[in-house]
């Protein structure tokens, strides 16, 4: 066998290992785009809407508990947002 013949099969074998070696690739990111698409995502899309379904609720029910606690003792609230306002505004200098 000369060089030149040998050179030859061992580029063949590279070519032909890196085909095979990108086919290879190309299928298994197929298959992990699809395993995302129907077992990942879906779950995760529940959970977040879940999630936000909750965050809205609780804000719903602090917003009617100050409203309630804000209705039931008007003054205290007046002297709690000056006092606030005072800090921060101290605090801001």
């Amino acid at each position: 066998m000369s060089a030149e013949k040998i050179r030859k099969q061992a580029q063949a074998a590279v070519d032909e290992a890196s085909t095979t070696a990108r086919d290879e690739l190309e299928a298994l990111k197929s298959q992990l785009e699809h395993f995302l698409s129907t077992h990942v995502v879906p779950p995760l899309s529940d959970a977040a809407n879940s999630a936000v379904s909750n965050a809205r609720e609780i804000a719903e029910h602090q917003k009617a508990s100050v409203a309630t606690n804000v209705s039931a003792k008007p003054f205290l609230s007046i002297a709690i947002s000056f006092v606030v306002g005072f800090v921060v505004g101290r605090l801001s200098r």
